[in-house]
């Protein structure tokens, strides 16, 4: 599939992925990108559930539209800039759940999260659970993560002195459980 094809159907993302200038970029132009990477990126673009993909050691930030809430005011300029600089403030907690996953070729689920959504004038909460899924290379090696959110937790916003989020300082501390959203 050529980059044109890439990105149709992909809605405002899809096109501003289309036009952006990825030979500035760590992980290149799209007709360099591994078709592993390629066959994600059309997934998720296609997709109407919120998703994103962390690709390459700095967890380069792609997304579709659905992830644009989430993105709050950093849309667009989020779209492929290291996940560490998109999310500072939350960065010591997702860093040791994404890094887990890549190690250990595992997926992750997270059942019970909670972010501030900085907009213009206010910040909303959100929460909401989410997933890493490894994307893995030809020669078995996770080259990024696929991200899949769901905020079906936002009804018990208000209560959230009550929900037990999982804080993690290193990979090795991410237990099967937490992991699963045990």
């Amino acid at each position: 599939m050529d980059s044109k094809e890439l990105f149709i159907n992909g809605g405002e993302t899809g096109q501003m992925m289309h036009i952006y200038q990825w030979k500035n970029n760590i992980i290149g132009t799209p007709d360099t990108w591994p078709p592993h990477l390629r066959t994600c990126v059309r997934i998720m673009l296609t997709s109407v559930q919120p998703m994103f993909i962390w690709w390459g050691e700095q967890f380069i930030h792609l997304y579709n539209d659905a992830f644009i809430p989430f993105a709050g005011k950093g849309h667009p300029a989020i779209m492929g800039r290291p996940a560490a600089e998109i999310w500072p403030d939350e960065w010591g907690r997702l860093s040791p759940v994404a890094t887990a996953a890549v190690v250990e070729n595992a997926g992750s689920f997270i059942k019970s999260s909670y972010f501030l959504l900085k907009k213009e004038e206010d910040t909303e909460e959100l929460s909401y659970a989410f997933s890493y899924s490894p994307i893995i290379g030809p020669d078995n090696i996770v080259d990024g993560l696929l991200c899949v959110y769901n905020n079906y937790l936002n009804p018990i916003m208000g209560h959230r002195e009550t929900l037990e989020v999982p804080v993690v300082e290193n990979p090795e501390d991410v237990d099967l459980s937490t992991r699963l959203g045990k």
